[in-house]
């Protein structure tokens, strides 16, 4: 016997994206080499067969998530450097600020940059991710550059400044002390790295 109303309970479709991001957030937790498929099936609850539905091996899956990664990391990075709202310098200090905050806050010094860690991991050893982070890398580094040109146009800093090089110092002693912080699991590199840069290099 029943009350005439029916009570249907439907999962929701799994879309490549959502196994993507599966992948990314244990990519960051773990790494790419010990993380498995069925780990990744097992987060959102979909059988083995499903993922290879959509990617034929754990590599093109690791490619997918390193896209991704990169797509909204350019993303990113463009809304918060180049935000006409405020000028170039305050953007370029409110990026790393903020990014200290919450790897402090939210991650306690753990996670760092997906670009970063699959680097350390994957770049020596795969020329297919080696490339696709070599491309990231130069994406990233252009708009720090954008955004440090767009400084030098306001006079908030010299008009002498090499704007090539000082953006790839960033990205690169960022990186550095990012894989710092991993290892002391503190954020005092970051905070060490703020404050050469903008008491020593940047004024």
């Amino acid at each position: 016997m029943t009350t005439g109303h029916y009570v249907c309970i439907m999962k929701r479709k799994i879309y490549r994206e959502d196994i993507i991001q599966s992948g990314y957030d244990l990519f960051y937790e773990k790494g790419y080499g010990v993380t498995g498929i069925s780990e990744i099936t097992e987060k959102i609850g979909i059988p083995k067969g499903s993922f290879y539905n959509h990617f034929k091996s754990k590599e093109e899956f690791g490619i997918a998530v390193l896209d991704y990664y990169l797509d909204s990391n350019q993303k990113y990075l463009k809304d918060v450097l180049l935000n006409k709202k405020n000028s170039p310098l305050t953007n370029l200090k409110k990026f790393f600020v903020n990014f200290i905050e919450i790897q402090e806050n939210v991650y306690h010094s753990t996670r760092g940059c997906l670009m970063g860690n699959m680097t350390t991991e994957l770049a020596d050893v795969n020329s297919t991710f080696q490339e696709k982070i070599k491309t990231g890398f130069e994406n990233a580094t252009a708009v720090f550059e954008t955004c440090l040109e767009n400084a030098k146009e306001l006079e908030e800093i010299s008009r002498e400044m090499d704007t090539h090089l000082v953006a790839n110092f960033l990205i690169n002693s960022w990186q550095g002390a990012m894989l710092r912080m991993k290892a002391e699991k503190t954020t005092d590199p970051l905070n060490n790295f703020y404050k050469a840069i903008f008491n020593q290099v940047i004024k």
